[in-house]
């Protein structure tokens, strides 16, 4: 009977590390999802700051200039 143990009890093992594994994993995902959305919720942030300091700016829409370098995108730090 005790021969019949021994293979049960490595089976359990192995069936124990892959849920292990699988739960590991899922939590890494679950923490890159919230990274992400802390990321763009930062940036977000930081373009509505951006847009409320143009306050002064707000009531002359005009169409963006075609060249690059006179474009001033704010810089992330």
């Amino acid at each position: 009977m005790s021969d019949f143990q021994g293979p049960m009890m490595e089976t359990e093992g192995k069936h124990r590390n892959s849920i292990m594994k699988q739960c590991i994993l899922a939590v890494f995902g679950l923490v890159e999802i919230v990274l992400r959305c802390n990321l763009i919720m930062n940036d977000f942030q930081g373009l509505m700051m951006h847009l409320e300091g143009s306050d002064n700016e707000a009531g002359s829409l005009e169409a963006p200039s075609s060249d690059p370098e006179s474009q001033s995108w704010p810089k992330s730090t």
